[in-house]
């Protein structure tokens, strides 16, 4: 138990390290959604989104292969689970433990003090959610209008 946690604590700090060159929380809002998945997914989820970036045959667990939500869901995109799992800040448990990152908590932090910390965090997640969208595979079925 506690050696997975200890596992669990050390590739999260890798992940970190790899998004560490992040500007200043005004700039992250500038970012487009790819430029984001860019800088805070491509480390476990691959630039294609296939679960095979750099850091993914570190992890106990396969790092989800992000181009097939919307066929796991039946033909359609479910936008709404995807931005809460990007957020994190929102328990889903059927999931199990979390290894992902809760990004929701690191781009608010960014902004300590803000009053408009919970929009640009929002924004943020948006982004990335839209672009996980963009990464679907044509044969997926989805039957939403992209973003």
């Amino acid at each position: 138990m506690m050696r997975r946690w200890l596992q669990s604590l050390a590739l999260t700090s890798l992940v970190l390290a790899y998004a560490a060159a992040t500007p200043a929380a005004d700039d992250l809002v500038t970012l487009s959604g790819k430029q984001l998945y860019e800088r805070y997914c491509v480390a476990c989820h691959g630039v294609k989104g296939r679960g095979d970036g750099p850091v993914s045959d570190s992890f106990a667990i396969e790092v989800p292969d992000l181009t097939l939500i919307a066929r796991r869901h039946g033909g359609t995109y479910p936008r709404d689970l995807v931005e809460r799992i990007i957020d994190g800040r929102h328990i889903l448990g059927a999931h199990g433990t979390r290894t992902m990152p809760v990004w929701g908590e690191d781009f608010g932090r960014l902004r300590i003090g803000d009053p408009d910390a919970e929009a640009a965090t929002r924004t943020i997640t948006l982004r990335l959610a839209d672009y996980v969208w963009l990464l679907q595979r044509p044969d997926a079925g989805d039957q939403q209008t992209r973003p």
